[in-house]
């Protein structure tokens, strides 16, 4: 009884033994995974396409022509991506053989953009009109928009503006030459038409040809410029 009762336990364990290397040796079978990848619209080859074996934490790129060969397990799950298109998700079948080759289409990313409204309009003073005649919700709404597009009003709000840099330099300059030229005749009006003294130093800056010099034109080339910001003066400033 003991013999038969050995013997039928050292069958059992020779029999899972038997299994398990069975099964492991399933397991440990690798497959030569080739796959094509191309654009499911016109079958075109995507080239540096990304193949992804999450269960082996590895993965690589096809080439020129869209090839890839990598190994993986029969089972196993891969993750195609490319830039554009939707990601994709294949599974190595498990009845396989050594080497297995496959095409994988990729289906192009759409991505749906906001509604963009195009008005007709071929100039400036046909969107006034169009504008103008756009009926509005409130009439008060619609008369100040006449009322600010007025020709007099934006004559006004132009007269309103003020100087710009180069404005304000070029009057500061034309004022500082003119006291310049004139200080000694024109410095008091009263007092210089009836002051000998003044007609002579008017006299001598003509024959001198004061009034003939172009040196104050030297100064518009320091000019400062419109819409000038804090880069571009300190970039003219580590040139000059």
């Amino acid at each position: 009884m003991m013999k038969r009762l050995t013997v039928l336990v050292f069958l059992v364990l020779a029999f899972c033994l038997l299994t398990l290397s069975a099964y492991s040796q399933g397991q440990d079978k690798t497959v030569l995974f080739q796959g094509r990848v191309i654009a499911s619209s016109n079958a075109e080859f995507l080239p540096l396409a990304y193949i992804f074996n999450p269960q082996a934490g590895r993965g690589a790129l096809t080439d020129n022509f869209g090839q890839v060969d990598m190994y993986v397990f029969p089972g196993d799950s891969l993750v195609i991506s490319y830039i554009g298109y939707n990601k994709k998700y294949y599974i190595v079948p498990r009845d396989t053989e050594l080497v297995h080759q496959v095409i994988i289409p990729m289906d192009e990313m759409t991505t749906m953009l906001r509604e963009v409204k195009v008005f007709p309009h071929s100039s400036e003073e046909e969107f006034k009109q169009a504008f103008l005649a756009m009926e509005l919700r409130d009439a008060r709404q619609r008369d100040n928009a006449r009322n600010n597009l007025e020709q007099s009003k934006l004559n006004i709000f132009a007269l309103q503006a003020g100087m710009g840099a180069s404005s304000n330099f070029r009057n500061f300059s034309d004022m500082m030459i003119s006291s310049q030229v004139n200080k000694n005749f024109f410095s008091d009006p009263t007092l210089a038409l009836t002051n000998p003294f003044a007609w002579i130093s008017f006299i001598k800056s003509i024959k001198n040809g004061d009034l003939k010099r172009k040196d104050y034109k030297k100064a518009y080339e320091l000019m400062p410029k419109e819409n000038l910001n804090r880069q571009m003066f300190l970039r003219n400033l580590k040139s000059n």
